[in-house]
C-alpha cells in the first residue's frame, strides 16, 4: 500500500493530496539537539561539554502543503470536518506514510492558510490549498512492515503476506 493515512483513514477518503515534495521533505528533516551541558572555563581555550549523556532532540515542526480536493459542497464540508476531527483530538493523531513504512505521533498546531482554488458556488469539483503546522514530540508508535527478501514478498503457505510490527520512536 502506498500512500498515506491519518489515523485510520487514507489520504483518498478525505480527499487529501500533499503538494509534490513537501510530505517527505518535511518527515526526513533531522531534528536539532536540545543544547548540552557545558562551561566555559575562563582560563582555557573553548568550552567543556558534557560527552556522556545521550543526545536528546527538540520538537520538531512540520509544515506541509496540502489540498483537499471534493466533489461537490456537501463533500468538501463534510471532508473538511472529518480532517479537524482528526486534528482536534486532545491527544493527537497517528500519521502513517505507507511509502516510508513508517508512523508519526503529531499534534495539530495551526493551519496558516487556506485558499480555495476553485470558486464554492460554480457547482461542480472543489479544490483547496492549505497548510497544516504539526508538531512531532517522538512518542513511540508501531511500523508495520512486509516481510520480503530480495527478490520478493514472503509468504505463508496459504499465500498470505507476512508483517511484522515494531514499536519505535520516529525522528
Amino acid at each position: 500500500m502506498l500512500g498515506t493515512s491519518f489515523n485510520d483513514k487514507t489520504q483518498e477518503a478525505l480527499g487529501i493530496h500533499f503538494k509534490r515534495g513537501t510530505l517527505y521533505n518535511q518527515l526526513l528533516r533531522f531534528p536539532k539537539p536540545k543544547e548540552r551541558y557545558s562551561y566555559d572555563w575562563k582560563n582555557e581555550h573553548g568550552k567543556e561539554v558534557d560527552e556522556l549523556s545521550p543526545t536528546v532532540y527538540e520538537a520538531i515542526q512540520y509544515n506541509v502543503s496540502c489540498y483537499l480536493e471534493a466533489k461537490d459542497l456537501p463533500d468538501f464540508m463534510a471532508k473538511r470536518a472529518a480532517l479537524l476531527a482528526i486534528l482536534s483530538d486532545p491527544k493527537g493523531f497517528i500519521l502513517t506514510s505507507h511509502t516510508l513504512g513508517l508512523s508519526y505521533k503529531l499534534r495539530y498546531i495551526d493551519s496558516p492558510s487556506f485558499n480555495t482554488l476553485t470558486p464554492i458556488w460554480t457547482g461542480g469539483k472543489l479544490y483547496a490549498e492549505f497548510t497544516l503546522t504539526l508538531e512531532n514530540n517522538y512518542a513511540p508508535t508501531i511500523n508495520v512492515f512486509e516481510l520480503a527478501d530480495e527478490e520478493s514478498l514472503i509468504v505463508t503457505e496459504s499465500g498470505d503476506q507476512i508483517y511484522v510490527e515494531a514499536y519505535s520512536q520516529n525522528f
